[in-house]
């Protein structure tokens, strides 16, 4: 996708978690891009101070920086008046430090959690169903570690099949149905326990319920459980 498509998009809140990430990359990257959306949070700033004076003095200043002939002045205020018209119509906030969404927060964030319960062996011999649902699980056939987790937590009881299941529903983003099997496994003491905090964060992240996220989070940083230290920087993005 252009640059101009993307902040278009973005101008009308139309971005989708994939182009948000290439939107902030594009920040981070390209100054002339940057300045495109400085012009028009300028304008932004201008419109809801609704002061004249101040949107002559901005143009002027535009005027200015353009290494063009004076012929071109009339278009760049019409362009200058247009964007404010824009402006006026959507509702959508610019500024250089926004915040990211929570569905880009969580693109961030989440990965799914490695195997370390059962081993791949690549043979096709002796593959009970244990070995058949982490590798599923590992080729990214999550629906159908979906389906072979929860037969076997059923039929076994072992707790980390609900801690897999999760994050196999976290990566299909069905994060209601992720959240409790991560409360449950919460209430086990399995190699896995520590890790789920964190796991349970994204989802609420991933739900809009940046209050319990941010509990979560905070949680992991004071008992400096797994990912501590991405969950300071997390709780800063939304903060």
């Amino acid at each position: 996708m252009k640059r101009e498509e993307l902040l278009e998009k973005y101008i009308q809140n139309r971005l989708t978690s994939e182009e948000e990430l290439k939107f902030a990359n594009l920040l981070k990257s390209d100054i002339s891009f940057k300045e495109e959306v400085a012009l028009h949070t300028n304008l932004k700033k201008v419109v809801e101070k609704e002061d004249d004076t101040n949107f002559r003095n901005l143009v002027e200043n535009i005027e200015s920086r353009e290494k063009k002939p004076r012929q071109k002045t009339s278009y760049i205020k019409w362009l200058a008046a247009a964007s404010i018209v824009l402006l006026l119509g959507l509702s959508y906030f610019f500024n250089m430090e926004q915040k990211l969404s929570t569905d880009t927060l969580f693109a961030q964030n989440f990965e799914p959690y490695r195997n370390v319960i059962a081993p791949i062996v690549r043979s096709t011999e002796q593959q009970d169903e244990k070995a058949i649902a982490f590798m599923a699980y590992e080729k990214g056939e999550y629906q159908n570690a979906i389906v072979l987790f929860t037969k076997l937590y059923t039929e076994t009881k072992e707790s980390y099949y609900l801690f897999y299941k999760a994050n196999a529903l976290l990566k299909l983003e069905r994060a209601n149905e992720a959240v409790p099997l991560l409360e449950q496994h919460l209430k086990t003491k399995d190699t896995l326990t520590e890790k789920t905090n964190w796991y349970l964060a994204l989802a609420y992240l991933k739900l809009e319920d940046k209050q319990q996220a941010r509990k979560l989070l905070n949680k992991v940083i004071a008992d400096g459980l797994y990912k501590n230290k991405e969950a300071k920087k997390l709780l800063k993005e939304f903060e």
